[in-house]
């Protein structure tokens, strides 16, 4: 008797509990959910999330409510949301490339891409390689041929150091057979990089395309190879490296993260609400303006192009805090 009743206790508390798993998945979200932007207003990641949120509808009228927290070139963000409680009301906004940087450059020692909850992918931006129309180039080919006849003399602008930025300049200026026969300067930002290279300060620039997309348009920035794993549609008539043959596929993918281990019903639904809004053709339109392009992915697909990204820049990180 007593064993009957033990079980029947048993199924009926399991019963409560699916029903309570259910409740929980139909009632999420039922409030306003933060989503940190770890950068300050008018950046990329706060223009393309705030631009996301006028699409986006989540289930029983809630809606997003972003936060910028700026600091560490991102990481004192990141880092809030990653210690932040894990229930389905506090997700990040930020770039792969810059969550694979700060730990294999030793910001940190938590392997933040596999930690974090990828929950997905929204855009794609793509570094390029760009000069200055006073150059005269208009392909990459001219610029190998010049720095084999000038070795020395060609600087290269490129956005922060010992960061994937770095590591895809480096990969590129190898690819090409010309690093040893240039100078590569980094500079703090974007703005900068550009800067540098409209002043005459520099010959060559891998900068990304939401940073210097006005440039571009202006003929202040000529393009000459973008690095992916496909053309840009920003640039339809630039070649990208795989195309080439160069063995550097990297994008620069901007999604949104959640604390560790975060539940798996609620990042479906998320996971659902941002890939309509990106489906939208007036935000893909928006988007594309800024220089970037609307390519959702699942968290799942995307860690796993980031696991191969970690093992193509480990060993130029490596090589680049050697040298500091």
């Amino acid at each position: 008797m007593k064993k009957r009743l033990a079980v029947a206790m048993l199924m009926s508390m399991l019963a409560i509990c699916a029903m309570a798993g259910a409740v929980h998945a139909d009632d999420y979200p039922n409030g306003p959910i933060t989503i940190i932007i770890p950068y300050s207003p008018g950046g990329g990641s706060d223009i393309l999330t705030r631009a996301l949120m006028d699409y986006l509808e989540l289930p029983n009228g809630s809606n997003l409510v972003a936060v910028n927290v700026d600091g560490a070139s991102g990481f004192t963000g990141l880092m809030q949301a990653y210690t932040s409680k894990n229930d389905g009301y506090t997700i990040l906004a930020h770039n792969h490339m810059d969550v694979i940087s700060y730990t294999l450059n030793g910001n940190t020692d938590i392997p933040l891409w596999s930690e974090m909850t990828s929950i997905c992918g929204l855009v794609d931006d793509f570094n390029v390689l760009v000069t200055s129309p006073d150059t005269g180039w208009t392909t990459y080919e001219e610029v190998i041929e010049y720095v084999h006849e000038h070795p020395g003399e060609v600087k290269v602008g490129n956005t922060g150091s010992v960061n994937c930025n770095m590591a895809d300049c480096i990969r590129l200026m190898d690819a090409m057979g010309i690093r040893d026969e240039v100078t590569i300067v980094p500079y703090d930002g974007g703005a900068e990089n550009k800067t540098a290279l409209m002043g005459g300060h520099i010959q060559l620039s891998v900068n990304s395309c939401a940073d210097i997309q006005s440039a571009i348009t202006s003929g202040d920035h000529i393009p000459l190879i973008t690095i992916g794993d496909r053309r840009a549609k920003f640039l339809p008539d630039t070649p990208c490296t795989a195309e080439v043959g160069y063995d550097i596929l990297t994008t620069k993918p901007r999604g949104w993260f959640g604390p560790a281990g975060m539940d798996e019903e609620q990042v479906k639904i998320l996971q659902e609400c941002a890939k309509k809004a990106t489906e939208n053709p007036e935000f893909e339109s928006r988007i594309l303006e800024l220089g970037l392009e609307v390519h959702y992915v699942d968290g799942a697909e995307i860690q796993e192009k980031v696991a191969q990204w970690v093992e193509d820049y480990s060993p130029v990180f490596d090589e680049m805090l050697g040298a500091e």
